[in-house]
């Protein structure tokens, strides 16, 4: 029977960090709210060894640095789809885990899926299926339920037993070293604040945008992303991805051009509309050789050859997938499969930088797709006496 902590003061969180840091593997997760917040709001810590459970309340304890410290200090850290948690935590401690494991990553590479949600992992797993009574509770409310609080228990209760059924299936497959390589590339994805000047590539609606309108976009982007930090509101609530591509487009010069546009709200254009066409006279009057554009991610014009070649790829795709039961998804991407294939009818020599084109990807199905292309293999079907016909490759 593991202990129960519920933590809510400065001495209860240094007890609790000190029987951690013994810990050689924790299951962690929060609970946070960020509908109203540009920031995430912390609200719950939840934790788990083989000797405990517990449940660290940052809303009573305003220091967790001694909590901060075990996690980053070097015990491996069990996630379930790990990538807000570590943001959270790269924010609010500064650094992230040495080591983690995350539990969706590795179902993916024993046949659970691509992105499987917790309760259903744990129902299929273990055999037993987490309550839902909680799932849209207000975790900034107190005092909290009982409820409330095994909800939240749950979500790391039995992280740890599915890790190990997981890790002992992955041994099995083979596919130990498969996990690592995910991992270290999601650990070099966490991005605890976005970076202002990029975020005009995240802009619904732009991707038609060229020249000096990029810059433009940029620039109001930017501004708009510093804005919502400042104020700690979404940005999507100071100025509509919608409103700011038409922003790109138009370059307005007058404050009356700012408060026609449909879709800003009248205070946010009185606000801002100054801020707003400094942004833009930025843009328009920033030096060529500073105007940026969108690079390998640039949107492409339909093209029936990459269609039908991307269509080809995918039927190869999906066909070594379910060999391998993985979801195709896992491998490639539709705009993966679309880049190989300009770059075939493009005749260049240097294949493009994807994810399918590296590590255990490539192995397992690039290098294949890249003999497709070069005409070194071919694709035909073939009957299989259990399966029937089979898509198969065979040498040219």
């Amino acid at each position: 029977m593991r202990q129960l902590h519920y933590i809510r003061d400065e001495k209860a969180l240094a007890d609790l960090a000190d029987q951690l840091a013994g810990a050689t593997r924790i299951a962690l997760d929060t609970e946070f709210m960020r509908e109203r917040t540009y920031y995430a709001k912390l609200c719950l810590v939840q934790l788990a060894t083989p000797d405990l459970l517990a449940v660290v309340d940052p809303l009573a304890v305003s220091d967790l640095r001694p909590l901060w410290d075990v996690v980053i200090g070097g015990a491996e850290i069990v996630f379930h789809a790990a990538g807000q948690d570590l943001e959270i935590i790269a924010g609010l401690s500064g650094g992230v885990p040495q080591r983690h494991f995350d539990t969706q990553v590795a179902a993916a590479f024993v046949g659970y899926g691509d992105s499987i949600g917790y309760s259903r992992l744990v129902d299929r797993v273990i055999g037993h299926m987490p309550g839902h009574s909680e799932a849209y509770t207000d975790w900034t409310r107190r005092p909290l339920s009982q409820d409330q609080i095994d909800y939240a228990l749950d979500d790391v209760r039995f992280l740890l037993e599915i890790t190990e059924k997981l890790e002992s299936e992955l041994r099995d497959a083979g596919r130990e070293a498969w996990v690592r390589e995910e991992l270290t590339a999601v650990m070099d994805k966490v991005q605890p604040e976005a970076e202002p000047d990029d975020m005009w590539r995240r802009v619904r609606g732009a991707r038609g945008l060229r020249g000096r309108k990029l810059a433009v976009l940029q620039e109001v982007a930017a501004w708009r992303e510093r804005e919502a930090q400042s104020r700690d509101i979404p940005r999507q609530r100071v100025v509509a991805d919608r409103v700011l591509a038409e922003i790109a487009k138009r370059a307005p010069k007058q404050p009356a051009q700012i408060e026609r546009l449909r879709g800003l709200h009248p205070r946010e254009a009185a606000r801002s509309s100054q801020a707003i066409l400094e942004a833009v006279r930025r843009g328009v009057d920033r030096p060529e050789s500073e105007v940026p554009d969108w690079g390998a991610q640039a949107p492409h014009v339909k093209d029936a050859r990459v269609e039908m070649i991307a269509a080809l790829l995918d039927a190869v795709l999906r066909g070594v997938a379910a060999r391998m039961n993985l979801s195709s998804r896992l491998l490639a991407n539709r705009r993966d499969l679309e880049a190989l294939a300009r770059y075939r009818l493009g005749g260049g020599d240097t294949s493009p930088d994807i994810p399918v084109l590296s590590g255990w990807r490539r192995e397992s199905v690039g290098e294949r797709l890249l003999k497709i292309l070069d005409g070194e293999l071919m694709v035909l079907i073939e009957n299989d006496e259990k399966l029937g016909p089979q898509l198969q490759l065979r040498q040219t």
